[in-house]
């Protein structure tokens, strides 16, 4: 099973978590249609999955880090 460790810091899953939020809401408005309604979904999904578990995959495979040493 891939390591699933938290790297990604509390600010960070905030501005995912309201950026997949707002996408969202441009998906359901007439603002976006077609194809860049497809790819929005995508990545409603990784910021939502993200901000949500505190694990982003990018960030695994890039070395990085958003998550400081005193957060929970």
């Amino acid at each position: 099973m891939p390591n699933r460790k938290q790297n990604v810091g509390f600010i960070d899953r905030l501005v995912r978590g309201l950026l997949a939020i707002d996408l969202l809401a441009l998906c359901f408005s007439s603002f976006i249609n077609g194809v860049a309604v497809l790819i929005s979904i995508i990545l409603i999904a990784l910021l939502a999955y993200s901000g949500a578990t505190g694990h982003c995959p990018l960030y695994t495979t890039l070395g990085r880090n958003s998550r400081h040493r005193t957060e929970p």
